[in-house]
């Protein structure tokens, strides 16, 4: 019986596949989709500490009317909507403006993956696969150690990012099937989608993978010029769609420490372990996320993919006559080593050469990329099976085979130790009946599998048990890697921020020792988590503490030493976050004001500003630093003046200055060049401009005379970005309505 043979009608295939996609979803997540729930996916690290509170205050100020393009809540002020993660026009996003937050994070996760695992069914179904086998591929992907692990961390824009991948390869495929513009404006909207959802990385890595995918498929196109031209259509289509936010991100980056190439310490951070590779078979060979004492992260290049999977994929290796197996496992093989980080030449080799390469950690996230060639090839191994029930001997010999090998390492490994071989095991001596234990589980459904193998040969209705098993294990790790914190909780510990500002008001800031718990608040905070970190207060912060920006920025404990300089940043309190009890102490420094005036300044360059800010001794309020002369001249006789500020959002800020002779209005807040000063009615200024003061905060000079004017933070290429997204989304659904009665005229000729 031929594969077309035994296929299921399209017309049912994906309303069911649909159907059992969404039953297995709400099957797992049902318990947290309440409106009324308190409790959120994941463990309390990068949800709680990042992602709640930057949902909370983007979509907060995007209720009002607002888009938040500037933060002045944490590292004394940063970029926000230009940070990517921000996600602030990403569409499911905008839920967070309607449903409760706690509903809403939940209802996110549980919407990307079932949309990860449907688009993956799509994407097998047009590679031809049956739909038994497009299933399969859809469970393996969307409950992925690469995928869904991503929830127990709470790295929503990584899940909500990855989930648009396979929707980019189903548009390439179709694209190469039938050039035709409905394949380019579907791949350009995914584009667009992941651009938006927040998480850039995933982004760059799926258009090099991409790209690679479109030159190997070449070889077998006719119309090459065509297919490439579709390729590069859409990346170039989804990026005028998604300019608002790349050139927004674009002008944060310049101005972040992300605008140079990492350094090694910092890239291999997230590298991945080769031995993780017994993941593919063992997902708890070194513990589960509870006891996990594997090499680098739990999260971080987790491969499992089920072991269902793995076997199909592997199994494909050996039958499958697609021609896109040698790529397939070729890119997973490539990629996987490529993790491995500077354990060889290939990764810093590829820093070095490839554009952009370097400027992102975690090369561990590629394993979304091998998980998903394992999908295609594990998809190819049911087809085969399938197709040619003939194949179940053969597959049935190398499950006994393989069984055979795992018992007799179970045996090995449960021995060796009680046997003086203890020392075999080194530090890991405590954990040996663990690994025994997890070889034998792999060796043991391995035997399980062969009887499925036989049983299924000798009756061919019993295929459908490999989907089954399949779903099974998938589904267990899916629901083993699922846990909550309680929201209302976590509010409660950051009233104690709060209640700082509510019995001691005022302009200054506070250190929340780990995390953006400040955003939540009406506080503000000289420190958070955020990847895209303004360069020039990293620079100082840095200083201050004699680190390496290019080396120690990322550590969390970063403010070790208490030095005077901390005093220009206004802060006035420690909160210490570290434990289940939160503690306050004074800072005990002398607090720099927000605003003042000063007529003494001095220009240095700016190695030398940074020289003398951090030194001890230095007096802000007496002499500003500034990197290039001001328009105005020093004037004898003594400065009289006030400054009124009064903060309209978090991106304007109306200012009122009256003062007697030329000086220069001085801001403890962050520089950016996006921040500009437009005058007001009645100002006696025609012009300002914004400079970099001491290095990383905001200096205005000013006439003698009364000032009224509007401090405003617009990243520099904003407006472009603005107009050129609002122009290619109308040329864009203008072209798809245009397309659809031409498409039935078409069809109307044929008959």
């Amino acid at each position: 019986m031929t594969l077309s043979q035994d296929r299921t009608p399209a017309w049912l295939s994906t309303p069911l596949a649909v159907g059992i996609l969404l039953a297995a979803t709400l099957a797992l997540f049902a318990g947290y989709l309440s409106p009324s729930t308190h409790q959120v996916i994941s463990l309390p690290r990068d949800l709680s500490q990042q992602f709640i509170w930057w949902r909370s205050f983007g979509f907060e100020e995007l209720k009002k009317g607002h888009l938040a393009l500037w933060d002045p809540h944490l590292f004394c002020g940063a970029p926000f909507f230009g940070g990517f993660q921000s996600a602030l026009l990403y569409p499911p996003n905008w839920l967070f403006m309607a449903l409760p937050l706690a509903f809403c994070m939940n209802l996110i996760m549980a919407l990307h993956v079932f949309l990860a695992g449907f688009f993956t069914f799509l994407w097998l179904q047009k590679r031809g696969s049956h739909w038994a086998s497009s299933l399969l591929g859809a469970w393996m992907f969307m409950f992925s150690g690469a995928y869904f692990v991503r929830i127990l961390e709470g790295q929503i824009s990584n899940l909500c990012t990855m989930t648009w991948i396979p929707l980019i390869f189903l548009a390439i495929d179709g694209f190469r099937s039938e050039a035709k513009f409905k394949w380019v404006a579907l791949g350009a909207m995914a584009v667009a989608f992941q651009i938006f959802a927040g998480h850039i990385q995933y982004v760059y890595y799926t258009a090099l993978f991409g790209a690679v995918y479109v030159v190997f498929s070449l070889f077998q196109t006719q119309k090459k010029a065509v297919f490439l031209g579709g390729f590069l259509s859409m990346y170039l289509l989804g990026a005028l769609l998604s300019a608002v936010q790349l050139l927004a991100g674009w002008d944060a980056t310049a101005e972040s420490v992300r605008n140079h190439n990492l350094s090694p310490g910092i890239l291999t951070m997230l590298e991945v372990n080769p031995e993780r590779l017994c993941g593919l078979f063992m997902p708890d060979f070194f513990g589960g996320w509870k006891d996990y004492w594997g090499g680098g992260f739990y999260d971080e290049g987790n491969p499992f993919v089920g072991v269902t999977g793995i076997l199909l994929a592997l199994f494909a290796l050996g039958v499958s006559k697609s021609p896109g197996k040698k790529f397939f496992a070729g890119s997973a093989l490539f990629m996987n080593v490529l993790m491995w980080g500077d354990r060889t030449p290939l990764f810093l080799f590829l820093c070095k050469t490839v554009p952009l390469f370097g400027r992102f950690r975690g090369i561990g996230r590629l394993n979304v990329l091998v998980d998903l060639c394992l999908v295609v090839l594990a998809a190819m191994g049911l087809d085969e099976i399938f197709r040619s029930p003939e194949v179940l001997k053969k597959f049935m010999k190398t499950l006994r085979n393989g069984s055979g090998i795992f018992l007799v390492l179970a045996l090995v490994f449960f021995i060796t130790p009680r046997v003086g071989g203890a020392r075999l095991f080194k530090e890991y001596l405590a954990h040996a009946d663990g690994m025994a234990w997890s070889i034998a589980q792999a060796g043991l459904f391995l035997a399980g599998l062969a009887l499925v193998a036989y049983f299924s040969y000798r009756h061919r209705v019993l295929r459908w048990l490999f989907l089954i098993v399949a779903f099974g294990e998938l589904f267990l790790f899916a629901r083993s890697n699922l846990t909550s914190f309680d929201l209302t909780q976590l509010q409660a510990k950051c009233a104690t921020i709060q209640n700082l500002y509510d019995k001691d008001p005022g302009d200054y800031r506070v250190w929340a020792t780990w995390g953006d718990y400040t955003l939540g608040t009406s506080g503000f905070d000289i420190w958070g988590e955020d990847p895209m970190m303004p360069s020039r207060y990293c620079d100082f912060a840095c200083r201050t503490q004699n680190d390496d920006v290019n080396n120690d920025i990322l550590s969390h404990d970063f403010f070790r030493y208490r030095v005077p300089a901390l005093g220009l940043l206004r802060l006035r309190y420690i909160v210490q976050t570290h434990s289940d009890n939160w503690t306050v102490e004074k800072s005990g420094l002398k607090e720099a004001p927000r605003t003042f005036l000063t007529d003494k300044w001095e220009v240095l360059d700016y190695p030398s500003i940074l020289d003398r800010t951090t030194r001890n001794g230095f007096k802000a309020t007496q002499k500003v630093l500034l990197e290039s002369a001001p328009e105005v001249k020093e004037e004898p006789g003594k400065l009289k003046g006030k400054v009124q500020v009064q903060d309209l959002d978090s991106d304007r800020i109306e200012i009122k200055a009256s003062l007697s002779k030329p000086a220069i209005l001085v801001m403890t807040d962050n520089y950016s060049k996006g921040w500009r000063a437009l005058p007001l009615p009645g100002d006696d200024q025609w012009g300002y401009r914004v400079l970099p003061a001491n290095g990383f905060q905001r200096a205005i000079p000013l006439q003698a005379g009364e000032h009224h004017f509007l401090l405003q933070y617009q990243p520099p290429h904003f407006m472009l970005g603005c107009w050129i997204s609002w122009f290619s989304w109308f040329l864009f659904f203008a072209c798809l309505f245009a397309t659809v009665p031409l498409s039935g005229r078409r069809k109307g000729h044929s008959r």
